[in-house]
């Protein structure tokens, strides 16, 4: 009697399956990642969840992931193009998610994309207390076996708000495509905003663009820019960092703040941000405010008098 009760029960939840999935945010495409089946060779899709936003970009005739979020305050302040960090996608529970939600209320609206990060793989430096009897070939014959080992691309683990594996693209060219996308939208404005390796991504491919960008936004940003083009920046810089963020972001911003001194842009500020860590667990909305905050002061307040 109880197998048969429990059958009934299975058969009864399989059967709602198909209205849970109809319940699902309406707002957002899904998002699937595209596994492979060693096994058995074959391809599996795996619905991951919902992208607000949702909307490719298309680059040498290849989508790459993408999403825009359209400003609901009513006025139209700009658009930020977010850079998402290393190890991370545009769709994470990193900053850039609750920045490109949060910052539309505001007047500006969000547009974040994959970007393409070198792989750096973790080489075997030294086996200890292991002797050479025991270990096959000597240590530096093992680093040089998994430095020269080749790397797969095609069996890298998808992650959340992935639809498939990164195409072969530089990210001057998905750039250029998000700033094209910015302006068929006739958007005047338009900002940057990287998150850690972001910062220096965001940095590096101001170097390239030709469309002039009104400001630029680093969090927990660890970059020693050394070139030319961070030495020329003399426009709003907003450099936000977490109380206990990683190693190197207070030193990286002291670096910073000299050569914004030097050459003089009295527009670059710095906001600390107390109890933060590098992705503001539990902060979130604290580094909203204080982003927001601060464009409000320098596009919208400056603009009224």
């Amino acid at each position: 009697m109880k197998q048969s009760k429990t059958v009934w029960l299975s058969l009864f939840v399989i059967g709602l399956l198909p209205f849970a999935v109809i319940a699902a945010d309406e707002e957002g495409e899904p998002v699937v990642d595209e596994v492979n089946n060693k096994d058995s060779g074959n391809l599996m899709l795996r619905q991951i969840n919902t992208v607000k936003g949702f909307q490719p970009l298309t680059v040498a005739g290849e989508e790459i992931n993408a999403a825009y979020i359209e400003e609901t305050l009513g006025e139209r302040y700009g658009a930020i193009v977010l850079l998402h960090d290393k190890g991370e996608q545009f769709e994470s529970q990193g900053v850039v998610t609750p920045l490109r939600h949060s910052l539309p209320k505001y007047g500006w609206s969000t547009l974040t994309l994959a970007f393409d990060y070198p792989y750096e793989p973790k080489i075997l430096l030294s086996l200890k207390d292991e002797p050479d009897s025991q270990v096959e070939g000597s240590e530096v014959e093992q680093t040089e076996k998994i430095a020269e080992t080749p790397i797969d691309e095609t069996q890298t683990a998808a992650t959340t708000g992935e639809i498939a594996l990164l195409p072969v693209l530089s990210n001057q060219d998905r750039i250029q495509a998000a700033l094209a996308f910015l302006q068929a939208k006739n958007v005047k404005r338009v900002l940057f905003l990287g998150h850690g390796a972001g910062g220096d991504l965001a940095i590096e491919l101001l170097d390239t663009i030709k469309t002039p960008v009104s400001a630029l936004i680093l969090v927990g940003a660890t970059v020693l820019p050394e070139n030319d083009v961070f030495n020329a920046f003399n426009f709003p810089i907003l450099d936000v960092y977490g109380a206990n963020d990683l190693a190197g972001v207070p030193e990286a911003i002291q670096y910073r703040k000299i050569v914004m001194k030097k050459i003089g842009n009295k527009q670059y500020q710095v906001r600390r941000i107390e109890g933060a860590d590098h992705i503001f667990l539990g902060l979130d909305a604290t580094l909203t405010a204080t982003v927001s905050g601060w464009l409000r002061k320098v596009f919208v307040e400056q603009a009224d008098n």
